[in-house]
């Protein structure tokens, strides 16, 4: 997703890969706190992950935010907000799953999977409809005419 969202914004190679690096960080994260067995580990992680996460939000709300607002039209920067709010929005949500989960043993195996599942499908597919039901990654070479032979 942070790679469909940095082309989007027309973000820099290189900028698009560090998010997408502190983003795996943080998945890393979640799952080593999720897997440790002492619970001081456990914590350690949670808040590593919860580090690494504030830069993908940064990138997200300012620093691709601004590429767009820089390069393209209000069609391109209408879509970008949709998406990086749906994005940090539902990201945002599953810290809080995680805490009641696997910090605290609040909730049970199956409705941890639920919640997880229905924060999957919100963040991705909704994520991806959005994206497929516009047109602006056609290039502007698409609208002009095409010789065929």
């Amino acid at each position: 997703m942070i790679l469909n969202i940095g082309l989007l914004a027309g973000e820099e190679q290189w900028m698009i890969a560090a998010i997408m690096g502190a983003d795996m960080g943080m998945i890393f994260a979640g799952y080593m706190g999720s897997v440790a067995l002492v619970p001081t580990v456990k914590w350690l992680w949670f808040v590593i992950g919860l580090v690494v996460y504030i830069p993908v939000v940064i990138a997200l709300v300012r620093i691709f935010r601004q590429c767009v607002l820089d390069k393209y039209d209000m069609d391109r920067i209408e879509l970008y907000g949709k998406v990086s709010l749906l994005t940090v929005v539902s990201w945002s949500v599953y810290p809080f799953v995680w805490l009641l989960s696997v910090g605290t043993g609040g909730l049970g195996v199956s409705a941890e999977s639920i919640l997880y599942a229905l924060l999957d499908v919100t963040s991705k597919c909704f994520f991806s409809f959005m994206i497929i039901q516009m047109d602006v990654y056609e290039s502007a070479s698409a609208e002009t005419q095409k010789e065929y032979v």
